[in-house]
């Protein structure tokens, strides 16, 4: 009886490895040549990961990343990467952004998809991650909300976060040590991690604003509420990597129902947000905070301030949906604002002479009104805003903003581009932001650059901290 022989020669084995490889190659870059059929020019990708190499290997942040993407492609309107095996065009025109983010906005009316109806039933009623429709009538339901009249009435659980934290620093200066104080004092001088002081004054103000519950995350460090927030903005450890799958594989991670988001962290803030408001109208509580101004959009009683007429009853707004923005705005919120105080104390003591000429304004402002803070009298402060203004330009929230394409369409520049529907755009906030063709010494911090007489040369689509067109951020 005949024996087959299985044993392979070593050349079986590398002619083996050859024919894997080459199938993988083909696999891993199957669509990159998506930019070059029409002549786009674009940024050369790496089998699998395209141009994420960098971030994926953790040597650039994304807004540095944005940044090289920015420049290499030099001095044409727009340019094609590759976000892993994902085409994604960058437009780098101001015209050609205003072009789509605003009078074609109808083209490009959504945002990437990250969370699924089914694996982030919460997450996805997000007002970031509505689509088409649902979206318009969401956006209009609760824009009513944003009115300065009702930032003035939210002002003033603002002023009280306030008062609690510079309380707290008066104490920690007078008496040292002082229980539940964790700041030094080295001499005349308060010692602190400013990152930490910051995120946890945004935690308080949120906890208050949105969520309608009381927090001082200074004297009682480990509270629920900050331990929770901090778990919700968390991107380290094994969460990264399930945010780069999300990104590389999105539909494939979206049928398997992987979550992103802690379960935990979502379940305690959808129980605060329900528990807060089934008091709240057993007990016919009211309060002027967001939360409340969320249940009047549901009832259909939250009227618009410029129009006086009430907001949106079109759609029929759910507790979850209530819960979805909710978070959504300490999502928004916490990390970003906190950022953007780190980074604007770092520029003041670095430029000691804005510190001082800030504090000057503070103090007029604070002798003028009796040394209390006003809605008013904060809108009325022109070198904060410029300070603001400057700080945002040089360290924006969102290094890019994204659309994307829902209808066929067709980019009418050098050259003109054929796009379908799926198909990504990138806007690169922080790249217009540091173009030396939009702004004189990008990398040098200059609040003059707002002012009065110098903030008209600004060109409005080259500064877009908060987005542009109807889509842009809500909380603006």
């Amino acid at each position: 009886m005949a024996v087959l022989d299985w044993s392979w020669s070593c050349s079986d084995w590398v002619l083996l490895l050859l024919v894997i490889g080459v199938i993988l190659y083909f696999i891993g870059t199957s669509n990159y040549n998506h930019f070059s059929k029409q002549n786009v020019p674009f940024i050369k990708p790496v089998p699998f990961i395209g141009c994420m190499g960098p971030l994926f290997l953790r040597k650039q942040y994304f807004p540095q990343l944005m940044m090289r993407i920015y420049k290499d492609l030099e001095d044409h309107p727009y340019g094609g990467f590759f976000l892993f095996k994902q085409p994604i065009i960058m437009l780098k025109d101001p015209e050609l952004i205003k072009t789509i983010a605003v009078k074609d906005f109808e083209y490009f009316m959504d945002h990437r998809a990250i969370f699924s109806k089914d694996g982030e039933p919460v997450w996805s009623r997000g007002l970031f991650s509505l689509k088409g429709q649902r979206w318009r009538e969401m956006r209009s339901t609760l824009s009513p909300a944003f009115t300065s009249s009702k930032m003035k009435t939210m002002f003033v659980l603002l002023s009280e976060c306030c008062e609690q934290f510079v309380n707290f620093l008066e104490q920690c200066y007078q008496h040292t040590p002082q229980k539940g104080c964790n700041i030094e004092k080295d001499g005349d001088v308060l010692v602190l991690e400013m990152k930490d002081f910051y995120t946890r004054y945004t935690n308080d103000v949120i906890a208050t604003a949105a969520f309608g519950i009381g927090v001082d995350s200074l004297k009682n460090p480990t509270n629920e509420f900050y331990r929770m927030g901090q778990d919700l903005t968390y991107m380290g450890g094994l969460r990264v990597f399930k945010w780069l799958a999300y990104v590389a594989m999105t539909k494939l991670m979206q049928k398997l129902r992987v979550s992103v988001m802690s379960t935990k962290t979502t379940k305690f803030f959808s129980t605060l947000v329900l528990d807060t408001i089934a008091t709240r109208e057993r007990e016919g509580i009211v309060r002027p905070d967001m939360l409340q101004l969320l249940m009047q959009a549901k009832k259909g009683t939250l009227h618009d301030d410029t129009s006086n007429s009430p907001g949106s009853k079109k759609i029929k707004i759910e507790d979850d949906d209530i819960v979805a923005q909710a978070i959504l705005f300490f999502l928004a919120g916490f990390d970003t604002a906190s950022t953007l105080l780190c980074f604007a104390s770092h520029q003041l003591a670095v430029h000691a002479h804005m510190q001082v000429r800030l504090q000057e304004e503070i103090d007029e402002t604070l002798q003028k009104n009796d040394g209390k803070f006003t809605y008013e009298a904060v809108n009325s402060m022109k070198y904060l805003d410029m300070v603001v203004s400057e700080t945002l330009r040089l360290y924006p929230p969102g290094a890019a903003l994204d659309r994307v394409c829902i209808k066929p369409y067709t980019l009418k520049s050098d050259p003109p581009m054929e796009m379908h529907p799926g198909q990504a755009l990138f806007i690169p906030v922080i790249g217009l932001h540091r173009d030396s063709k939009y702004y004189p010494d990008p990398e040098r911090f200059d609040p003059e650059r707002f002012s009065e007489d110098n903030k008209h040369g600004i060109n409005p689509l080259t500064y877009l901290p908060f987005g542009l067109g109807p889509r842009s951020c809500i909380g603006k």
